[in-house]
């Protein structure tokens, strides 16, 4: 009798954003959608071919504003931006990624514009849990470069807390690994009481476990203008 198939704990993409259709799979959200004046824009960035990543990557950039319609202050928080992921669905439901067997979230990244916000990113992931759109899991994205250039950061998922409309609970709960919805990014510049222009590249994000941790690592992406495939090994269903 043959033994059970052991899991896959290699690194496994998720999301590239490489093409244009990559780059328009998300959904977008700021201040603005409430009363605010922040904006949000995310784009495919073909500047990123000359530089060492050397492929298309995606920008999401826009500009931050503390202030909102007269009528509307202190009544609505201000100052935030954020995309996601869309969520994907079939005729039986919800498509979901399976990471149960993977201890990190990876993001290949660039920050630019003021680098006074730099350290107002945060990751948010929505598992199926979370359907209702007010639960989001979250942990901040720690940006160490200042030069503009590309780096990895690693998040474990054991540090990813629920929020839940905007609030952290009281309890320690942790994230569900079987069933990620969608990913997203969010800058909170109003958190900081910061405003300003902001800007994030993104290359890709994927899966990863403890010997995967490779300090700048370009991630399992194999994206080129060759190989029009980034993913290099079919996603879970």
């Amino acid at each position: 009798m043959e033994g059970a198939e052991l899991p896959n704990r290699g690194p496994r993409l998720l999301y590239g954003f490489n093409t244009p259709e990559q780059a328009s799979e998300v959904v977008l959200g700021c201040d603005a959608d409430v009363g605010g004046f922040s904006t949000v824009n995310f784009a495919l960035d073909t500047t990123s071919e000359s530089e060492r990543i050397r492929r298309p990557t995606a920008k999401f950039y826009g500009n931050l504003r503390l202030d909102v319609r007269p009528d509307l202050v202190g009544r609505i928080n201000s100052g935030y931006a954020g995309f996601k992921t869309q969520v994907r669905s079939t005729l039986f439901g919800k498509i979901t990624d399976n990471v149960y067997f993977h201890d990190y979230l990876a993001l290949r990244v660039r920050a630019a514009g003021d680098p006074v916000l730099h350290q107002s990113y945060v990751v948010n992931v929505q598992t199926l849990d979370g359907m209702s759109g007010t639960t989001i899991w979250q942990q901040p994205l720690s940006i160490r470069r200042q030069d503009n250039d590309w780096e990895t950061v690693y998040l474990p998922f054991s540090n990813f807390r629920v929020f839940t409309i905007g609030e952290p609970s009281p309890y320690r709960e942790y994230i569900d690994r079987e069933s990620i919805l969608s990913v997203g990014v969010a800058v909170l510049g109003g958190n900081h009481h910061a405003s300003g222009p902001y800007e994030l590249g993104l290359d890709s994000i994927w899966v990863a476990n403890e010997p995967d941790l490779v300090e700048d690592s370009p991630g399992p992406n194999t994206y080129t203008s060759e190989n029009s495939d980034p993913y290099p090994t079919e996603k879970a269903p």
